[in-house]
């Protein structure tokens, strides 16, 4: 049976680097009977190696409106690709985190709309996600949009997101795998922990090959483990209220800024190891979604009575604003920013200095080819 298999995150859950796996050994998996196909979609700050992005992303025309009939011809076309790669491959792979968030905003028809493709066309959908405890997964998604400054909480503190953001799309894991599951069967539905210690061989890659019926070998290469380093304690915070400024909308600033904090994040968690949220409200927190993961273990990973998370919860103190180490990182990062422009600005002079220096030599020649023809001329 031809098999779609769609790898739908959740975010903050080495989606990327599953993506950068799968592209970097495109040819190794076609030879296995498996596709991982690249689209020629173009999306703003979406990378081409996610190649599900086509089946929900948003089209914005150049007077910022959604364009939703290319969007509808986008999709058709990417179904019309896909139905010529399954002529050629069994199984076909497509990773897109945005799925699990999308599918209750965007594009709420999203399952709906492939399984009636998938009926007309004749292949079988799975889907793929991997889960993250849930106060782990919304901070770091957190973390993420402020440092990158992206998305409508990027100067919230994180008790603002937290009362802001629509929690549900995130982090109601058992409803939402239920509304897949209405649609494609649950069978249908391959769960897993984002846990090193429940990954098989305790590898990522190896884990996500199992899910879609492949072994990790030594044959596959694995030069492109991406990693997103967050911004830890005061450097996040220093982060969150830069955001304020309308300067840091620009793309080169902001990489400016992040990458001064990112020198100084290691010190600042060292100094200051603490958590954003207190284990009492990591508890209660968590309280929310305990039942829901309960049936997650039971219903999708065969363990009557089991829990889907067993990590502890850390016990380290709550971060406090004015905190004793907040001075002294706001020295650091002055004092690395400065250093940086520094650097910047000698290296602007020796180019300046280079280019002079180039301009001299080249007009010196020319210089004395006139000199010359002028003493012949007697001039």
């Amino acid at each position: 049976m031809k098999t779609l298999h769609v790898h739908i995150g959740t975010p903050k859950t080495g989606t990327t680097s599953i993506q950068n796996f799968c592209c970097e050994n495109q040819r190794l998996l076609e030879k296995k009977g498996y596709c991982y196909p690249m689209f020629p979609y173009s999306y703003k700050g979406i990378a081409k190696v996610r190649n599900g992005h086509f089946l929900l992303g948003r089209i914005i025309d150049a007077n910022g409106v959604q364009d939703v009939k290319r969007e509808g011809e986008i999709y058709q076309e990417g179904m019309g690709k896909l139905r010529e790669l399954f002529k050629l491959y069994d199984d076909i792979i497509l990773s897109d985190e945005g799925i699990w968030r999308r599918m209750d905003s965007v594009k709420k028809s999203f399952w709906t709309d492939l399984k009636q493709a998938s009926q007309q066309e004749g292949f079988q959908i799975h889907a793929i996600v991997y889960l993250r405890r849930q106060d782990k997964l919304y901070i770091s998604h957190w973390n993420q949009v402020v440092k990158a400054k992206t998305g409508a909480i990027a100067d919230y503190t994180l008790q603002e997101a937290l009362e802001k953001d629509n929690l549900g799309i995130w982090l109601e894991y058992y409803e939402k795998i239920e509304r897949i599951a209405s649609i494609i069967g649950k069978e249908n539905i391959t769960v897993r922990r984002f846990d090193k210690k429940h990954f098989t061989q305790g590898n990522l890659y190896a884990d996500f090959l199992e899910t879609v019926g492949l072994s990790l070998t030594e044959e596959y290469s694995i030069s492109q483990d991406v990693r997103n380093i967050g911004l830890y304690g005061n450097t996040h915070e220093i982060k969150r209220v830069l955001n304020s400024l309308p300067e840091l909308s620009n793309h080169a600033v902001n990489t400016f800024f992040v990458n001064s904090l990112w020198e100084i994040s290691g010190v600042s968690k060292q100094e200051y190891p603490s958590e954003m949220m207190s284990k009492e409200e990591t508890e209660a927190f968590l309280r929310t979604y305990q039942e829901g993961n309960r049936k997650i273990a039971e219903e999708y990973l065969g363990e009557p009575g089991g829990e889907l998370f067993d990590e502890p919860i850390s016990d380290l103190p709550k971060w406090q604003k004015d905190n004793p180490y907040m001075y002294d990182d706001l020295i650091r990062f002055a004092g690395v920013t400065a250093i940086r422009l520094l650097e910047e600005n000698q290296k602007l002079k020796k180019e300046i200095k280079s280019l002079s220096n180039f301009r001299n030599h080249v007009n010196h020649p020319f210089k004395t080819l006139f000199r010359r023809i002028k003493r012949w001329l007697g001039v």
